[in-house]
C-alpha cells in the first residue's frame, strides 16, 4: 500500500510516519505541510492511498484539497481529524473522502482504516476503537442527502451563492432555496450562516 501522509504539524506527521512505517504492508511514498505540495505529490507519485487533516494552514484547505486530489489520481483519501460533527463528516465525504478518522482512533484502527478503503470500502472511525457495530450506527445517524443536495452543498462550500447555484444548475432560486432548507436540516444546522460558521470553525 503506498501512501501519501499530509499534514502541517510536525509533530503529528511523525506520529503517523511511526504507525506506517511500523507495518509491513505500508509504504510512506511521499509527505507534504501544504495543499500545492500535496497535490504536486498526488499528481507525480500515485499513491494508493493519501492521508490529510481537515485544516491545513490555517484554514479548511484539507476538504477542499480531497476534491482536487481525486482529479490528478485514483488515490483513495482518508481524513485524520479532530472535527467529527455530523457536518464535518457529511462535507469530508462529499468532497471526495473515502474515510473520516477521528484522532482519538487508536494505530490498529487507522491502520485498519487504510486497508478498508484500499479494499474499495469506505470506512468512518470517530472513537478510540469502534466496532464495526458503531461504525454501522454512526453512517445510519446521518439522514443521506439527495444527489441534488449534494450538489447544491458542494458549491455552497465552494462559496457560491443562492442565485449563483441557481445559474450554474440552470433552476429556479426558490428551488435553491428548498434543497438548502432541507440540507441544513440533515446536517443540524438552523440556517446557511451557521452552516458556513460551523464549517469554519
Amino acid at each position: 500500500m503506498r501512501v501519501l501522509l499530509v499534514e502541517d504539524h510536525p509533530v503529528v506527521l511523525h506520529g503517523l510516519r511511526a504507525i506506517c512505517t511500523d507495518n509491513p504492508t505500508i509504504d510512506v511514498v511521499g509527505e507534504a505541510a501544504t495543499a500545492a505540495a500535496a497535490l504536486q505529490c498526488a499528481r507525480e507519485l500515485q499513491p494508493d492511498v493519501v492521508v490529510v487533516p481537515v485544516r491545513l494552514g490555517g484554514t479548511r484547505s484539507g476538504i477542499e484539497l480531497c476534491r482536487s486530489i481525486k482529479s490528478v489520481c485514483d488515490a483513495r483519501v482518508v481524513v485524520f481529524t479532530s472535527f467529527t460533527r455530523t457536518v464535518d463528516v457529511q462535507v469530508a465525504m462529499l468532497a471526495g473522502a473515502d474515510a473520516l478518522i477521528s484522532k482519538t482512533a487508536s494505530s490498529d484502527v487507522f491502520i485498519g482504516a487504510l486497508q478498508q478503503v484500499t479494499a474499495g470500502r469506505q470506512a468512518l472511525f470517530v472513537g478510540a476503537s469502534p466496532t464495526p457495530q458503531a461504525v454501522a450506527a454512526s453512517f445510519d445517524v446521518m439522514e443521506p442527502l439527495t444527489e441534488r443536495e449534494e450538489e447544491i452543498l458542494g458549491l455552497v462550500v465552494d462559496g457560491l451563492t443562492n442565485p449563483e447555484i441557481a445559474a450554474r444548475l440552470t433552476i429556479e432560486v426558490s428551488t435553491v432555496k428548498t434543497h438548502m432548507r432541507s440540507v441544513l436540516r440533515k446536517l443540524g444546522v438552523d440556517t446557511r450562516r451557521d452552516l458556513l460558521v460551523e464549517l469554519t470553525q
